[in-house]
């Protein structure tokens, strides 16, 4: 018998044996590794490639007046995605994509970029396609694998109303808004509240976004539903209804239509905003889908600004409206009495300077009842010299001037209310002097306010001392909950001004209605009170304001009417503003909007 021996020594076979372990371990290693480590992204990988996941997108929730008629709706917009995994690996997709687009491949291949999300997460290329486009896609379906249409729900006014700044716009959530809003379910080409109510209410009018899982092939050809998956429908979000009267909003606007400015109607006693128009404006349309770059810089470089809200962020002089601050100032701190005149022949010399009226030729003998009702500066020249700026300036820091109103809208100003620190540091201690106090007493000068601070400084007036907040937000209806919800706003009240203070300039602002400055707003009828003013302007025509409230059994409606380059307050301003009282008197429509007229809301 032949015997071999084995001369493998122990070290070789050790070696050996280690080698095939050692492989061994990296195989089971690389299978853990594939297997456990990285067996979910190959799983969504492989899922991926079997499954595609179609955004739905909601609609954003409706908006309606207070009586329940609609102003935005959402309609239908057709948009072009891809899933850059398919796109890729397939031979002139891209190119044939961008011919029927009618963009060139490079522009196609740029959108892909900004957007990119990973390989199989939807993108977004074209939006707001035509029928004709769609059309064509469909026909050529089967040459595009990867390439499908949506439908995303766009806003769409059918109440004729315009209320831009007002309602405001949506646009596509930049990156800097990612930021801002993350972790609240937003991402790359989601439309978000821009401007106005859709932005200071987004988070009611915002839906949820929906899912369809569709299997496709290898070549990302639909062949059909998934039957183990259910599909996610889209939730609406909650309807809103705003404070705003429709007919009344249809008013206003027409009556300043071709005019610069903007008008205030509020119910004086809540601060509901029944009207705020400002002009120029821009149809709500303008927004609805794709706005192009042309359209966007035309809008933002108009010199007439029409995306910015007069109503809440322009300051202006407020002329003589803000001679009630004096009168006020007087009547409480007894610097002189009602009957304390001054004979007023067209202009008042301090020093060498001579501080003019409006009324060139004077108006004789005024007292303090005669200078509210005839606006008479030289009497008000007389009257500051009487009071200390402090005080002056702390009466009207009483209604809240130099303040933000908080107005349910983003971007407010607060206008500038000056008192002696404020000249002390902008001129100086001993830089400024009497003849400031002359500017300031007749709204000139160094102060400023914006239309909605004068328009609740009416309404305060109105309800002698109330300050509202004014808001033009009134519900809304929660779909989750399935019930209306109304809003709580804060006010407060000035107690410091007696009764008699408030009599007497109650009466005077009806006289001026009645006889004075201000009787292009009377109504027959109705008690209406108000206040002219007539702000200078460096830039060209005076400022043209009035203030105002008309008194009703069941309501108080106050007004604020402000016509950039519209010469006289007594003129077109308070022509507006009779129109307007005319209206809300004729018509009935304080019985409308009282508490004991409730409304059918389209939710009851």
């Amino acid at each position: 018998m032949y015997i071999s021996t084995n001369h493998i020594t122990s070290i070789r076979k050790n070696t050996i044996l280690g080698i095939i372990v050692l492989t061994f371990i990296v195989l089971v290693g690389r299978l853990y590794y594939l297997q456990i480590v990285k067996g979910p992204r190959y799983r969504d990988i492989a899922e991926a490639n079997r499954v595609r996941l179609v955004p739905i997108e909601a609609p954003r929730g409706i908006i309606y007046d207070r009586n329940g008629l609609i102003l935005l709706d959402n309609k239908s917009q057709y948009n072009i995605n891809v899933i850059p995994f398919e796109l890729s690996h397939t031979p002139n997709t891209d190119s044939n994509l961008a011919c029927i687009l009618k963009l060139a491949r490079e522009q196609l291949s740029q959108r892909i970029k900004n957007n990119w999300r990973g390989q199989f997460v939807p993108i977004k290329v074209a939006a707001d396609v035509d029928l004709a486009t769609l059309m064509t896609l469909e026909e050529h379906k089967i040459d595009l694998p990867g390439v499908y249409y949506s439908i995303e729900p766009i806003r769409y006014s059918p109440s004729g109303v315009h209320l831009s700044q007002v309602l405001g716009y949506v646009r596509e959530i930049g990156k800097d808004d990612l930021l801002r809003v993350e972790g609240l379910g937003y991402k790359k080409e989601d439309l978000i509240g821009w401007r106005g109510v859709e932005r200071q209410y987004e988070s009611i009018l915002r839906g949820i976004r929906g899912y369809t899982y569709i299997q496709v092939d290898a070549l990302g050809r639909e062949i059909g539903r998934l039957r183990d998956r259910q599909n996610l429908p889209p939730q609406p979000g909650n309807d809103l209804y705003l404070t705003i009267d429709r007919d009344l909003q249809l008013l206003v606007e027409s009556l300043m239509e071709n005019r610069k400015g903007a008008a205030i109607v509020l119910d004086a006693n809540t601060g509901e905003i029944l009207s705020m128009v400002s002009k120029p404006d821009y149809p709500p349309e303008v927004f609805s889908g794709v706005i192009s770059a042309e359209l966007w810089n035309k809008l933002r470089t108009d010199p007439d600004q029409p995306l910015y809200n007069r109503a809440t962020q322009g300051t202006y002089p407020p002329g003589s409206t803000f001679k009630i601050v004096a009168v006020l100032t007087a009547l409480g701190k007894k610097a002189v009495e009602p009957n304390w005149s001054v004979f007023c022949t067209g202009q008042y010399r301090l020093g060498r300077r001579i501080f003019k009226c409006w009324e060139a030729k004077g108006h004789g003998r005024m007292n303090l009842h005669d200078a509210i009702v005839h606006s008479c500066n030289v009497y008000f020249y007389n009257l500051i010299r009487h009071e200390e700026l402090d005080d002056w300036a702390n009466m009207a820091k009483l209604f809240q001037f130099g303040k933000v109103t908080n107005i349910d809208l983003p971007s407010e100003s607060p206008g500038v209310l000056p008192d002696v620190a404020f000249l002390n540091k902008k001129y100086g201690e001993n830089g400024w002097t009497d003849g400031n106090k002359l500017n300031l007493v007749i709204g000139q000068g160094d102060v400023l306010t914006t239309p909605i601070q004068m328009a609740r400084f009416c309404a305060a007036l109105a309800t002698r001392g109330k300050l509202v907040q004014p808001h033009v937000g009134l519900k809304y209806f929660d779909k989750k909950s399935d019930q209306m919800i109304s809003f709580e706003f804060k006010s407060d009240s000035i107690s410091s001004i007696s009764s008699s203070s408030w009599e007497f300039l109650e009466q005077a602002m009806f006289d001026v209605v009645e006889m004075g400055t201000g009787r292009a707003a009377k109504v027959k009828g109705a008690l209406v009170g108000g206040k002219t003013g007539t702000a200078q302007n460096p830039h060209g025509e005076a400022h043209a304001w009035f203030i105002g409230y008309l008194k009703e059994p069941q309501q108080t409606i106050a007004l604020a009417i402000l016509i950039e380059h519209g010469k006289s307050g007594g003129g077109i301003a308070a022509q507006i503003a009779g129109k307007i009282f005319n209206f809300l008197h004729q018509q009935s429509r304080i019985q409308l909007v009282a508490a004991n007229a409730e409304p059918l809301y389209p939710h009851n």
